[in-house]
C-alpha cells in the first residue's frame, strides 16, 4: 500500500479516534481479506441454498440504500447463471406497493442489511410472509447475527437461510466492507454447481482488489483534494450498479458537499451530460468486452473534445493505449490481464475506488469518515421511519 492509506492505517489508536478514522479506513482496506472467508460462509449453506432455488421462478433482491446497489450490481451475474428470473427491487419501493413489487408464484427473496436493523427491510421480509404465504422462501445475508432481521429468519415458518458475516460489520457510517462481502456472498447463487469456481472468481477479485487498494491509492487521495464539487461514475451492466453505491459513497462521506450521479455509459449524452461542470470528477468503469468499449471510447473522446470536467478517469482491467491520451488518469486493476475476470463480477473492485474518493474527499473537507453528518441529517442505521400496517389484499 502506498502513502495514501497506509499512512491512515498507521496512525495511533488515539488519533484515528479523534480525527474520526478509527473504523472507515481499515473497513476499505481489509476487503480482499475478508471476501474468502465470506465465500466459506455461504459455501455452509450450499445444499439447503440449492433447495430454495429448486422450482422458484422469481429470484428477488432487495434492500435499502446500499443494500439495494448490492443487488443492482449482482443482477447481471445471476441472471446469467440461473433459471429464474432476477431482479432488483428496492425493499423501500416494496413498502410503498407490495402488491405491484412482490411476485405472484413461488420466489426466492434475497435480503441484504448490513445492521438488519432498516425498518424497509424488515417490513419487506414481513409483508412477503404475510401477502405470499407458501410462495415465498427466504436468503437472509446479514452483518449483524444480533439484528431484527437475522431474528426474523429465524423465526420464519417460510423456507429460509441465514448467512451471517460478522466480520463484514463495518462499524463507520458508510457500507464499504459489507456492501463488496455481501456481494460475494450472493454471488455463489451462481456457482451452487461448482463451488470451486466461485472461489476461484473470488480469488481473482481479492488480487484485482488488492491491486487498487495497493497501487492506486494515493492517485486516488490526489484527486480527492482536486476539490471537486460533483463527481460522475459511469458505468453499464454490473458496473452501473457499482456506480450506483460509488455516487453514494462519495456523497455520504462528504456530508453532501459532493454531490454524486450514477449514469449508464449511453444514457450520458441524453441530458445528464450537461451537468458535468469544470469542478466535476468523471469516472468511466469499463469494460472488458470488445464490443462495448467502441462506445466506451467514443464517449471518452467526447468528452476530451469537449473538455469536461476536471479530471477524468478511467477504471479497467487493462486498458486501450488511446485511453490514456484521453483522460488525466487511468487505474488498472489486471494490467498484465492475468486474470481476466467477467465484468458482471466486477462491481466489488469498481466500488473501492468510490470509497478510496469518499474518503479522501471526506478527509480533504475536514470531516470524521466514519462519522461525516456533522448535522446528524444521516445515521449508520436509518432513523424516521414509520411503518404502518397493510390492509387487506384488493381484487
Amino acid at each position: 500500500m502506498s502513502a495514501g492509506l497506509a499512512s491512515l492505517l498507521q496512525l495511533d489508536e488515539e488519533t484515528k479516534k479523534a480525527r474520526g478514522l478509527l473504523h472507515t479506513p481499515g473497513e476499505i482496506a481489509r476487503q480482499p481479506e475478508i471476501w474468502p472467508k465470506t465465500v466459506r460462509a455461504m459455501h455452509a449453506h450450499a445444499n439447503r441454498l440449492r433447495e430454495l432455488l429448486d422450482g422458484v421462478h422469481d429470484v428477488l433482491l432487495t434492500g435499502a440504500g446500499s443494500s439495494y446497489f448490492i443487488g443492482k450490481s449482482l443482477e447481471r451475474a445471476l441472471a446469467g447463471h440461473l433459471k429464474a428470473r432476477v431482479t432488483a427491487v428496492p425493499s423501500t419501493e416494496v413498502v410503498m406497493d407490495p402488491e405491484a413489487t412482490l411476485p405472484r408464484s413461488s420466489f426466492l427473496l434475497v435480503s441484504f442489511a448490513r445492521s438488519g436493523n432498516s425498518p424497509e427491510g424488515n417490513a419487506t421480509f414481513q409483508l412477503a410472509d404475510r401477502l405470499r404465504p407458501g410462495q415465498v422462501r427466504h436468503l437472509v445475508v446479514t452483518c449483524n447475527p444480533e439484528g431484527t432481521l437475522a431474528s426474523l429468519a429465524r423465526a420464519t415458518e417460510s423456507p429460509a437461510v441465514l448467512c451471517e458475516l460478522p466480520e463484514a460489520n463495518d462499524q463507520g457510517l458508510a457500507m464499504t466492507n459489507s456492501f463488496t462481502s455481501m456481494f460475494v456472498a450472493a454471488l455463489a447463487l451462481g456457482y451452487l454447481d461448482d463451488l470451486e469456481a466461485h472461489a476461484h472468481v473470488v480469488e481473482g477479485l481479492a488480487q484485482s482488489g488488492g491491486e487498487v487498494l495497493g497501487r492506486h491509492d494515493k492517485a486516488l487521495e490526489d484527486l480527492a483534494n482536486r476539490d471537486f464539487r460533483r463527481a460522475f461514475f459511469i458505468g453499464s451492466g454490473a458496473s452501473y450498479g457499482a456506480a450506483l453505491e460509488c455516487h453514494l459513497k462519495v456523497q455520504e462521506l462528504t456530508d453532501g458537499e459532493v454531490v454524486g450521479k450514477a449514469e449508464e455509459t449511453l444514457g450520458l449524452r441524453h441530458g445528464p451530460m450537461a451537468a458535468i461542470a469544470a469542478s466535476s470528477l468523471v469516472v468511466l468503469f469499463a469494460s472488458s468486452s470488445p464490443y462495448r468499449r467502441q462506445y466506451e471510447t467514443d464517449l471518452l473522446r467526447e468528452l476530451h473534445a469537449k473538455a469536461l470536467g476536471l479530471q477524468r478517469v478511467v477504471v479497467c482491467g487493462r486498458a486501450e493505449p488511446e485511453w490514456r491520451d484521453l483522460v488525466h488518469h487511468v487505474i488498472e486493476f489486471d494490467p498484465v490481464g492475468r486474470l481476466s475476470t467477467a465484468d458482471e463480477v466486477l462491481p466489488p473492485v469498481q466500488v473501492i475506488v468510490g470509497q478510496l474518493l469518499g474518503l479522501f474527499a471526506s478527509i480533504r473537507s475536514g470531516l470524521a469518515p466514519d462519522a461525516p453528518s456533522r448535522h446528524g441529517v444521516i445515521h449508520r442505521v436509518v432513523e424516521g421511519v414509520r411503518i404502518y400496517s397493510y390492509g387487506p389484499i384488493g381484487p
